[in-house]
C-alpha cells in the first residue's frame, strides 16, 4: 500500500492511498511502501549553470557542490531543471541544512523508505512538468506559508514563514514582502513580477494583490484539490512516482533497494526459464500445440455430428424427410441472397436520372408479385415467362431426394420484381423537350440488363397523337415507368 509521511515543523502526519484517494491513518503498515516529504525552513534550493561535463567528471563536480553548499547534512542532491544527462542545462542543489527533525522521526520506523524530498523541490519539478515557466506559487499550511519563485523554470527563491491565522491578510503581506525582495535584488523588474498561483482559497488575497497590482492565477486542473488532503493530492500523487531530487541517504534507504534487486534477480530467472522452455524447446513446444489442436477439432467434430443426428431426428419425428428440409432450407436462403435489396432498387431508378438535371423522382414503388398475378396493374403489354413458372426442387414424389453434392448445377428459377416510378420536372419545358427526356429514361432503362418495361410514356408521347384523337390514352401519357427487374442469378453451389 502507498503511503507518505509529511514531516513539518508542527509534527508529522501519514497518509495512506486507498481507492484513488489520500486518507490520513495513525500509523503505516509493516509492508507498505512509505515516501516521505519534508515541509521545513531548513530546506534550501541554488540553481546554477551545468557545465559541459560527462561520467565521473560531472559525479564528482555535483559532490563537490553539494558538499560546499551543506557541509554538516547528508540529506542532500543536485536534480536537473533543464537539459539532459548530455545536453547540460540548469541543476538545481537541494538539501536540508538541519536534519534533526528528519531522523528523529524516521529512527523510529521499523519500514523501508522508498526516499525523502523536500517540499520545495517537489513543487519546482512539478511546475516544470506543468510547463509553467514564471510564477509565485504560495502554497499555506495551518501554522506556515511556502513561497516559492520560478524563473523562466528556474527556482530562484523559496521561503518557508510563520502563518498567523488571526491576520486574514497575512499570506498577502508576505507575498508583498517578497514581491518587494525580487524587485530590490533585481531578480524581477517592477514592471514583470510574475502572477501568484495560491494552492488555496485565494479570496481573501484576491483584493489586496489586485490592489497591488499583482494578477492571481485560476488553478490549473493538475494542481485542483481533492478528497480530504485538498491541494497535496496531486503533490502525493507526484512523490510516489520517485521524481528527481531523492535526499536521503544510501543507509536510509538500503532495505528498499535491496528489495528491488531481488526484484530484478527474481524476474530475470524467470526471464531466463521462459527463454529455455521457449527456444531450447520449440520442437516439443510445437508438437504439444498440434496434440491439443488435434483433440480440440475432434471434439467439435462429435458434437456437429450429435447435433446433426438431434436434427435429423426431430425432423423425421414431424413427418418430414431430413434431406428435404435441408435443400428447402438451403434454396429459402439463396433465394434470399438473390432477392432486390431497397438500395438497389433506388439506386437503379437514381442512376436512371443521373444526367438529367431537370427531372426529380416524384413517386417509387417496387414488390415481388406472386405466382399467377400480372405486372404492373394488370396493363402488362409484354408477355412475362414467369407468370406460369413452378419452382422444382428436381426431388421426384415418393423417392429419395439426392445428396447436396449432386446438384450443384441447379440454378435457381427465373425471379423478378415489379418496380414502377414517376417523375416531375423541375421547369415547364416544351412538348419536344418532354419528349426527349421520356426517351432518355425509356433508352437507359431498356439498355438495363434483363429489364422489361410494361408502362413507357416514351411509346405514347403527344407529339406522335393527334390531339382529341380517339388513339390517345391519358393514362399512358403520364411520366410513370413500370417495368420487371431480374433478382441476381445465383447457384445452389454457392450455399454452403
Amino acid at each position: 500500500m502507498k503511503t507518505v509521511l509529511l514531516i513539518h515543523a508542527s509534527g508529522a502526519h501519514y497518509f495512506r492511498r486507498e481507492h484513488g484517494l489520500w486518507l490520513p491513518v495513525d500509523q503505516p503498515a509493516q509492508n507498505d511502501k512509505l515516501w516521505v516529504i519534508a515541509n521545513l525552513a531548513e530546506e534550501t534550493l541554488e540553481a546554477f549553470k551545468l557545465p559541459v561535463l560527462y561520467g565521473r567528471d560531472r559525479s564528482n563536480y555535483l559532490e563537490r557542490r553539494l558538499a560546499s553548499a551543506y557541509p554538516h547534512s547528508q540529506y542532500r542532491a543536485a536534480p536537473l531543471i533543464t537539459g539532459t544527462w548530455l545536453k547540460p542545462g540548469f541543476a538545481m542543489l537541494t538539501g536540508l541544512t538541519n536534519t534533526d527533525t528528519v531522523i528523529s522521526k524516521l529512527n523510529k520506523l521499523n519500514i523501508s523508505v522508498t526516499g525523502v524530498w523536500g517540499i520545495a523541490t517537489l513543487l519546482a519539478l512539478m511546475l516544470k512538468h506543468l510547463a509553467i515557466l514564471d510564477v509565485l506559487l504560495v502554497m499555506p499550511s495551518e501554522h506556515y506559508l511556502r513561497i516559492l519563485v520560478i524563473k523562466e523554470g528556474v527556482p530562484v527563491l523559496t521561503r518557508c514563514v510563520n502563518r498567523y491565522s488571526e491576520e486574514r491578510d497575512s499570506d498577502a503581506n508576505e507575498i508583498l514582502r517578497t514581491r518587494q525582495h525580487l524587485e530590490h535584488h533585481r531578480i524581477f523588474e517592477q514592471d514583470a513580477i510574475p502572477p501568484v498561483l495560491y494552492l488555496g482559497d485565494p479570496t481573501p488575497i484576491s483584493a489586496p494583490l489586485t490592489a497591488a497590482g499583482i494578477t492571481v492565477l485560476p488553478l490549473p486542473e493538475a494542481l485542483s484539490p481533492k478528497g480530504e488532503v485538498a491541494y497535496l493530492h496531486p503533490l502525493f500523487e507526484y512523490v510516489t512516482t520517485s521524481p528527481d531530487g531523492q535526499l536521503a541517504p544510501l543507509r536510509l534507504r538500503a532495505n528498499h533497494l535491496a528489495e528491488n534487486v531481488r526484484r530484478a534477480a527474481y524476474a530475470g530467472i524467470i526471464t531466463c526459464l521462459l527463454a529455455v522452455i521457449l527456444f531450447g524447446q520449440e520442437d516439443f513446444r510445437a508438437l504439444l500445440t498440434l496434440h491439443r489442436r488435434g483433440q480440440t477439432l475432434s471434439t467439435d467434430l462429435q458434437q456437429a455430428s450429435s447435433e446433426r443426428e438431434r436434427l435429423a431426428g426431430r425432423i423425421s419425428a414431424s413427418g418430414l424427410d431430413p434431406a428435404l428440409v435441408r435443400q428447402a432450407t438451403r434454396f429459402a436462403a439463396l433465394e434470399m441472397d438473390a432477392a432486390h435489396t431497397p438500395e438497389s432498387m433506388l439506386q437503379l431508378a437514381a442512376d436512371t436520372i443521373a444526367d438529367l438535371p431537370l427531372v426529380r423522382i416524384k413517386s417509387l414503388t417496387y414488390r415481388f408479385p406472386k405466382q399467377g398475378e400480372r405486372y404492373c396493374q394488370g396493363h402488362t403489354v409484354i408477355d412475362v415467362p414467369l407468370v406460369n413458372q413452378k419452382i422444382d426442387l428436381g426431388i421426384p414424389l415418393g423417392s429419395k431426394p439426392r445428396e447436396a453434392g449432386n446438384n450443384d448445377a441447379a440454378a435457381i428459377p427465373n425471379r423478378y420484381a415489379e418496380l414502377q416510378f414517376s417523375i416531375l420536372l423541375t421547369e415547364n419545358l416544351t412538348p419536344a423537350a418532354e419528349a426527349e427526356i421520356r426517351k432518355r429514361i425509356s433508352t437507359a432503362l431498356k439498355a438495363t440488363e434483363g429489364i422489361q418495361l410494361m408502362e413507357d410514356p416514351a411509346a405514347f408521347s403527344l407529339i406522335n397523337t393527334l390531339k382529341g384523337g380517339f388513339g390517345m390514352d391519358t393514362a399512358q401519357a403520364e411520366n410513370l415507368w413500370c417495368m420487371s427487374v431480374p433478382w441476381k442469378s445465383a447457384s445452389l453451389k454457392d450455399m454452403p
